[in-house]
């Protein structure tokens, strides 16, 4: 008897590993960037012909009249330009990975008075192929290894953040994407502890169109 419980209990351990691995294997879903919004069996598949290769730059501009929007605990900074440039690792990939080449902001304001928001380290973006609940021709953006450094220049405090989850690109004939996240707060010099977040909307001028696919 004692043996059979060993075996059963064997058989669960078993199954319960096999659908971990599974579960793993489907939290990342092949993505692509693509010229067309094309679909088989009612899957976002790119065509060979739509397929962006590797090493595709993709450059976004915050857009014309829009503001980038951190609220941090030492204040809330306001920047009226930045730009989002990287190029992808890969043609396809789970999920498609690509260089940050430059993040930048410019013209920074905590009331009035100016900031210096800096990309100290840019770190990677991961493009992911939003699936549920329904399967869209968009994507969400993820920054790995990237460290932010917002430093008010009057004062001197200084803020390093680390951010994650940075949104959204939305695909079209000028795709969109609308940056929002937790910034998490790794120091600095005279930081107030929390964390911050940020949000603004750009627009994707290279490559044009450009969708997300399998």
């Amino acid at each position: 008897m004692r043996t059979l419980k060993t075996l059963a209990l064997a058989v669960v351990a078993v199954a319960a590993l096999m659908a971990t691995v599974g579960a793993g294997s489907a939290a990342a879903t092949e993505t692509a960037l693509c010229k067309q919004p094309t679909t088989f069996a009612g899957l976002p598949r790119c065509e060979p012909n739509h397929l962006y290769p590797a090493n595709t730059r993709v450059h976004a501009e915050l857009e014309v009249g829009q503001k980038l929007i951190m609220p941090t605990p030492n204040g809330v900074v306001e920047c009226n330009k930045s730009t989002i440039d990287v190029r992808t690792e890969q043609a396809t990939w789970k999920p498609l990975g690509a260089i940050v080449n430059a993040l930048t902001f410019n013209e920074c304001f905590d009331a009035g008075e100016p900031v210096d928001v800096e990309t100290i380290v840019p770190g990677t973006l991961d493009i992911e192929i939003i699936d549920l609940p329904v399967w869209t021709h968009n994507g969400t953006l993820t920054l790995t290894n990237t460290k932010i450094r917002v430093l008010w220049t009057i004062t001197g405090d200084e803020c390093i953040f680390d951010p994650g989850h940075t949104g959204v690109l939305t695909g079209g004939a000028m795709a969109t994407i609308d940056w929002a996240g937790t910034l998490v707060n790794t120091g600095g010099f005279n930081c107030p502890p929390g964390n911050a977040n940020w949000n603004g909307n750009y627009t994707v001028t290279t490559p044009e169109p450009l969708w997300i696919s399998m």
